[in-house]
This record gives C-alpha cells, structure tokens and sequence, in this order.
C-alpha cells in the first residue's frame, strides 16, 4: 500500500497548498496525499482540532499534517503527535491534541532535528518546510525518535467536560460546520442517561432559548425548523433544517450551552 499523508489547513485551497504537496512528494514520491479540508475558518485552531479529530480515525496507518498556526515564526515548537497508527504533525498549539488522544496517544516530540526540514525554512510557511518534509521523512523510514526528544509540557486542547446541573447538563460549543450546526461537547454517551432520541429539549445558547426535538437525522422536521441530533463524531449538536443554526444564533467556539429534558 501507498504511504498516506494526509493534509488539513485553513490556507483554502490555491498555491499554498500546492507548494506543500511538492515538499512532500520531493522526499516521498510515491506518497498518496489526501486533502482532509482546506477551508478551516482561518486561525480557527479549535475548528481545525474538530476536523482532525473527526477525520483521522476513519484511515489506515497514516501520517496527518495539521497547518492552523497564528503563531508561525514565533518561538512555538514544532510537532510530532504519536499514536496508535498515526502521526500528526503540526505546531504546539493544541491543534493535534484532541485527535491524537481519540486515536491513542503514545508521546510527543518536538521537531529539533532540521535536516528532515527543507534547506531553507521560511519563516512563514513551516507546513510547506518542516510539518510536511517531516512528515514524509516519517513515512519512509525515519525513526520517531531521530526527530527530536519526547516533552511533556505542549500545549494541550480538549474539548471540555460536561458538568451534570441539578435540571440538566452544562458544556460549551466546540464549533460549527459548513453547513451551520452547532457541535457542542455534550457526548452521545449522555444518551438513555439524561435524555433519548424523542424527547423534547431545552437549550439555552447565548440568550437564546429553544425548545426543540431530539431526532435522529434532520429530515425528520419541517424545512427551518431548530432540531437536536447528534454529529456524526458523536456529539450532541443544534442545526437548523436546510438553514445555518449557527448564523441565526451568532454562536462562536466557547459558546456556554445549557441543555435540559423538558
């Protein structure tokens, strides 16, 4: 089988993009890169974390490029995630954390070893001179430990924990798609527990009050009407049919959110 490298950036796609997949093929040729998504709402570091936690578990062994990194060129290091079947590669700003911890975390290393990067790093554009050549000095051979030591104290992102209230479950938003719904951190575990496919929900979201069923897919209401699902990662999230949810409610990652069984 081909090595798999996948990438995921908000650099949308366009010559950057391409500039990245021709680091990677000049140290891999025969790599088999996959465009995860293009379109992470720029600098968005908790969008691309869902995207990548979404994505990577549905591949075979892989190495994962992460590129969400309002800090390039600064002293931030420069990562490699390893876990079961995977490497993610990126910056130590929590980007890989979440998708590296569902897959099976094993350890981090930092990047200090340069001769797996391009000759010349810009200091604006690592996916293309570090994150990608790593990656694929990864895939062909390159001993995880040859890339720089295991450390402890990268910066971590989860997506919180839902606290249990006296009427009902409090978490936060985590993010929204492209087509507006609203994923909060509300996990489909709570299911049976504090509520079941059928019941009817009380959702407070940033001033917002909704009253609203809990269906299994979105067909299930009538055309604009606010529904509760759950996304496909696993989440409870609130969407809008064929209509952005999080346009008409203007919520934004980090949004409380108070849900309880009517």
């Amino acid at each position: 089988m081909a090595d798999i490298l996948t990438l995921t950036t908000d650099f949308g796609l366009g010559e950057y993009v391409g500039a990245m997949k021709g680091a990677i093929l000049a140290v891999d040729p025969d790599a088999t890169i996959v465009d995860i998504d293009h379109n992470v709402r720029p600098q968005d570091i908790r969008h691309g974390a869902y995207v990548l936690y979404a994505a990577v578990p549905t591949f075979p062994f892989a190495a994962h490029v992460g590129v969400v990194d309002p800090g390039v060129g600064t002293k931030r290091r420069a990562l490699v995630a390893v876990c079961e079947g995977a490497f993610l590669v990126g910056p130590d700003n929590g980007l890989l954390i979440p998708a590296a911890r569902r897959l099976g975390l094993k350890e981090v290393r930092a990047i200090t070893n340069r001769s797996l990067a391009r000759k010349e790093i810009s200091d604006t554009f690592h996916g293309r001179d570090l994150f990608g050549p790593v990656a694929a000095h990864l895939l062909t051979g390159t001993k995880v430990k040859d890339v720089g030591p295991t450390i402890k104290d990268f910066v971590d992102l989860d997506f919180g924990r839902p606290k249990k209230e006296k009427d009902g479950y409090s978490g936060v938003v985590i993010t929204h798609d492209r087509f507006g719904n609203v994923i909060t951190n509300l996990p489909r575990s709570l299911e049976g527990k504090a509520w079941s496919i059928g019941d009817r929900l009380r959702v407070s979201l940033r001033g917002y009050e909704l009253t609203i069923p809990l269906v299994r897919t979105y067909g299930e209401v009538q055309l604009g009407e606010f529904l509760a699902t759950y996304s496909s990662s696993g989440f409870l999230e609130i969407s809008r049919r064929e209509s952005s949810a999080a346009g008409h409610l203007n919520v934004g990652p980090g949004a409380p959110v108070h849900v309880v069984r009517t």
